[in-house]
């Protein structure tokens, strides 16, 4: 399958790809597609921007019974924002089909959601506690799934849903199709596509000599812990990124540099998990629209931003682990375009650069700022003053007698 018209995706689908102006499957589409066209169930590990959310959907769809009432799927994201992002792809392949879709998230009001349910959606899309709290108040019938999808899977771990997801997974059918997508796929990730399926899963992993776009350039700069909010500035001023995300660690830093950099004249807005949905549509809309240039968040949202063209990638600390610094720095560089990402160290934590540089096959030098620009310290160190050249010329005295 070299391109999607050679394949046998149905006409609406290749409709919906050719709108979206994708011709030819990713790596990851190639190999998985055909498997879930076919009913296996797939555990796929592809790093960011490589095409996952199609490489599930698309098969996902096809085997949708429009003229049928049940709900055939469900697909569980870890994020608000990954669960936007899928309903955009829906949006696209579903339109002028029968398909119906709902998504279902934490923070809006679930007397709506049930009522949305009447409208008998083919597809669930959404966070697994919200999924799971509808399946309980039997406002969600899931004993004719056919399909479940569990996006970001390690994440799901990570960030302690697991007892969500697997509660959600065991009222399905166990028969259902089972596919599980991420960029990083762990040995408990695979351990979960063995334990939730008959049959014996099709494991995809589709790894680059570095498993982040080659187009992205890293560094990092070393600063005092004490100087990181001016050097963060330095920086954006230096840079003059067109689309920045800026990824900290602790929730209280993301209103703190958003706040302090937007004193200082910096186009910035900040969003976290605990921000209030309009808030976060706001500013998400805000940098796309380019009414804003900086967006600071955590890692939690890492993965599920959906934000095109992203520039630059600032790291203001560092992530917990590789994983995390792929998922922060893979929102740049993404559909074959360049990006550059920056981490800021401590000076205790200079090492990590190179640890880092030796785990993900990357070149990751160290740069400062000097005179408005980011250079190498090379280029900073000042050169030996010139030796003046000694005068051979001897002049003559006459001494007068």
């Amino acid at each position: 399958m070299k391109t999607f018209a050679e394949s046998t995706l149905a006409p609406f689908l290749l409709k919906g790809l050719a709108n979206m102006n994708i011709k030819a499957p990713t790596p990851i589409q190639q190999q998985a597609i055909p498997f879930l066209l076919e009913g296996w169930s797939v555990v796929g590990e592809s790093q960011t921007g490589t095409g996952k959310t199609l490489a599930y959907l698309l098969p996902l769809l096809q085997r949708i019974q429009a003229d049928s009432s049940a709900t055939q799927a469900l697909i569980l994201a870890p994020t608000r924002e990954l669960t936007v992002q899928i309903r955009h792809v829906l949006d696209e392949l579903c339109n002028a089909t029968d398909i119906r879709f709902q998504i279902i998230m934490g923070g809006v009001d679930i007397k709506r959601q049930m009522e949305k349910l009447k409208q008998k959606p083919h597809i669930i899309v959404g966070s697994p506690g919200r999924i799971y709290d509808l399946i309980e108040k039997k406002k969600l019938k899931v004993h004719e799934v056919k399909m479940v999808v569990i996006d970001e899977a390690d994440q799901m771990l990570e960030s302690g849903m697991i007892r969500e997801v697997e509660a959600v997974v065991q009222r399905t059918p166990r028969d259902r199709q089972l596919s599980v997508f991420s960029a990083t796929i762990s040995p408990l990730v695979e351990e979960w596509g063995r334990k939730w399926t008959d049959q014996e899963p099709k494991v995809i992993k589709i790894r680059a000599k570095s498993r982040l776009p080659e187009l992205i350039e890293q560094y990092f700069i070393v600063t005092p812990e004490r100087e990181k909010f001016e050097t963060l500035r330095r920086l954006l001023h230096a840079l003059n990124p067109e689309r920045a995300l800026i990824f900290v660690k602790k929730l209280h830093q993301v209103a703190d540099i958003a706040n302090w950099l937007a004193a200082k004249g910096v186009s910035i807005a900040g969003i976290h998990s605990e921000t209030r949905k309009a808030e976060r549509e706001q500013a998400m809309n805000s940098i796309r629209r380019g009414d804003i240039r900086c967006l600071v968040t955590t890692d939690l949202l890492a993965r599920g931003l959906d934000i095109d063209d992203v520039t630059h990638v600032i790291n203001f600390d560092l992530p917990l682990d590789t994983d995390g610094y792929i998922h922060r720095v893979g929102r740049t560089g993404r559909a074959g375009k360049g990006g550059m990402a920056v981490t800021l160290l401590e000076p205790k934590e200079k090492f990590m650069a190179g640890k880092l540089a030796k785990q993900l096959h990357i070149e990751m030098p160290e740069r400062v700022l000097f005179q408005g620009r980011l250079i190498s310290p090379q280029e900073r160190r000042p050169r030996p003053p010139l030796k003046k050249k000694q005068n051979t010329k001897f002049k003559k005295t006459h001494n007068r007698k």
